[in-house]
């Protein structure tokens, strides 16, 4: 089954022990609510904080050290990949139902508990005083024009290893998603401008950015076209291979 990835998802080596050991009694009661100040203390403890909202409403306002996956979006696969396992997570959602079916799916993969929810909008979640934070998203033709401008922003791909090989924009730094959150450091100074194949996972990646308080533009477009966009540079893996 694991000869045909190239990446295994990290959760897998949780998976066989607790399908051979049958499954365990699942509780889908709602999770405890909350508040703003819990949701800080959680944070501060290092604890993950997940909102599961859109990612275009999240770059709009989200708390800060939260970490977006969107709940529609595969969100069993990458929390469960991303986060250290059996580590305390908080869900923030825009409704008890959008915390629900995420409950829902992530005991599918071993995560059987939340420890807590937030309902509402970052306006709910944040302390008295603050403000949610935000980022902005832009797409390759905005990223082109950066570049043209004297710029040199740096370039984070987030793809998987298979799809760089394929293709890449010149000049841009490769952290797999699924390894950004040990490999934050790496990333070089200055703002980043974070992309993927479509959106998604550049906006969990400037989300993990944003948490470690990184300045970050989370590019939400289809990388299809980023090769027809004067100003960027695309080169396939076949042209890498001739130029060898």
């Amino acid at each position: 089954m694991l000869a045909g990835l190239d990446d295994v998802p990290a959760y897998y080596t949780h998976m066989g022990p607790i399908n051979a050991a049958g499954p365990a009694p699942v509780d889908l009661t709602p999770p405890r609510r909350a508040d703003a100040a819990e949701i800080a203390e959680r944070l501060a403890a290092g604890e993950w904080v997940v909102d599961l909202r859109s990612r275009i409403a999240f770059a709009d306002g989200h708390v800060a050290g939260s970490v977006n996956i969107e709940g529609d979006g595969s969100l069993a696969t990458y929390l469960a990949w991303l986060m250290p396992w059996n580590k305390p997570v908080t869900l923030l959602g825009e409704s008890p139902e959008q915390v629900a079916a995420a409950q829902r799916e992530l005991v599918r993969v071993g995560v059987n508990r939340p420890a807590a929810a937030g309902v509402g909008t970052p306006e709910d979640w944040v302390l008295d005083g603050d403000k949610p934070s935000s980022f902005p998203r832009a797409g390759f033709a905005e990223l082109a024009a950066a570049l043209t401008d004297g710029q040199r922003p740096v370039v984070l791909d987030v793809r998987r290893d298979s799809e760089r090989e394929q293709s890449r924009i010149e000049d841009t730094v490769h952290i797999p998603i699924h390894s950004l959150p040990d490999r934050v450091h790496e990333v070089p100074p200055g703002r980043v401008w974070v992309h993927c194949a479509s959106g998604l996972r550049a906006a969990i990646g400037a989300s993990l950015l944003d948490a470690a308080g990184r300045d970050v533009v989370a590019i939400d477009d289809d990388y299809s076209a980023a090769g027809d966009i004067p100003g960027l540079t695309v080169a396939t893996g076949e042209e890498e291979r001739r130029t060898r």
